[in-house]
């Protein structure tokens, strides 16, 4: 079970209008609706489409402000504002739609589309992208982000995509609305930026032996990250062990697990990009991938593991947060078999030994660099 922190249930109004949100640590939105996303809403109210879809907006607070003849699809890529946004909605009244891990609306299907855009920029363009495809021509994309975390390059990258925009600055936000044009604009931009539009190329980058797809935006994108090649250094044989993989990112200890006989690894990512990656790298080997918060448990509820292996994020957005390693540690030791190892690697400066004996009975430092500790804890 995650232990990332209670969740809280709030209200906040905009527009006029009541909108329920829940929070609780380790959510990249921190622990307040976001301005942008609050932008959003107020913009919502005026909104004269049908078919409206909502992308990475925290809380999905316009669907408290959409008029009533709205329906509204909404997705995330991370899974745990999905839940969250879930938890804010329940008691509304309204349906929803909920896309999925990788899951897209129908080309030129909607008439509005609102955008909370990411600060990683290739993630705001693959977003924009997707808008873009969603749009009917003469549908309407809204998109807000603080100027300080990509607001300020909005307007020029949706002029580069739709031919003209709107724009708008408040409270340290830019708001930007373009109608989409009867035609695309020739040559297509950002044909350069991998995974940007649909049915590219996947990049891929190679550690002994084995071929991973990765997308900008994942972690340690393109490359094998020193931390975690200093626990693939030091995993034993996993012969015939089910072996899980929290926050796997591009994938790189399950393909070590699964090097090492590991003879099914199941794997939990928040990121839905990365789950795409992953599901693309493991298409034909014994791995099962979950989109997931782990904060929020695990789909496999009643699994026990041989051995857990991860390199666990420390940040939530741009803070520091140890909620997430604290969610990590707690679900695997409810899921590790007795005598069941978990192996685990972070930066040196971070005293992880007490966090680890409340949940172990044996831990140790199976190795160390300037930058970096392997540890081992044995259920």
């Amino acid at each position: 079970m995650g232990t990332a922190g209670a969740w809280r249930d709030d209200v906040v109004v905009v527009a006029g209008q009541r909108c329920a949100y829940a929070v609780r640590p380790g959510l990249p939105s921190g622990l307040t609706p976001t301005a942008a996303s609050s932008l959003l809403a107020e913009q919502a109210v005026t909104c004269a489409g049908d078919d409206v879809l909502l992308l990475d907006v925290a809380a999905a607070l316009p669907v408290f402000t959409l008029p009533a003849h709205c329906r509204v699809t909404v997705g995330f890529h991370h899974a745990g504002m999905h839940a969250a946004a879930q938890r804010g909605l329940k008691a509304t009244h309204r349906s929803v739609t909920w896309l999925t891990s990788g899951a897209t609306v129908p080309a030129a299907s909607m008439a509005a589309v609102y955008i909370e855009a990411s600060a990683t920029y290739e993630a705001w363009l693959r977003r924009l992208v997707e808008g873009y495809l969603a749009l009917r021509p003469g549908g309407v994309l809204w998109a807000a982000a603080p100027n300080d975390a990509g607001g300020k390059r909005l307007s020029r990258d949706v002029r580069t995509l739709f031919g003209s925009v709107h724009e708008r600055a408040k409270a340290h936000q830019r708001l930007v609305s373009a109608i989409k044009p009867a035609r695309n604009p020739e040559p297509l931009p950002w044909h350069d930026v991998a995974g940007v539009w649909p049915n590219a190329t996947w990049p891929t980058f190679t550690v002994a032996g084995r071929s991973y797809a990765t997308l900008p935006g994942v972690f340690a994108h393109g490359r094998l990250d020193e931390g975690s090649a200093l626990l693939c250094a030091h995993l034993p044989d996993l012969a015939g062990m089910h072996v899980l993989d929290l926050g796997a990112g591009a994938g790189v200890l399950t393909g070590a697990a699964l090097a090492r006989g590991a003879r099914m690894v199941d794997v939990a990512e928040v990121d839905a990009t990365a789950v795409t990656c992953l599901q693309h790298t493991f298409a034909t080997d014994p791995v099962r991938v979950a989109w997931c918060d782990v904060s929020d448990g695990l789909p496999w509820q009643h699994a026990q593991y041989d051995a857990i292996v991860t390199n666990p994020p420390f940040h939530a957005g741009k803070r520091t947060d140890d909620s997430m390693v604290r969610a990590f540690v707690a679900t695997a030791a409810s899921h590790q078999r007795p005598g069941g190892t978990l192996w685990l690697v972070a930066n040196a400066f971070l005293a992880y030994g007490p966090l680890l004996a409340a949940h172990y009975a044996q831990v140790s430092r199976v190795a160390e660099t300037p930058a970096f500790v392997v540890w081992r804890a044995v259920c």
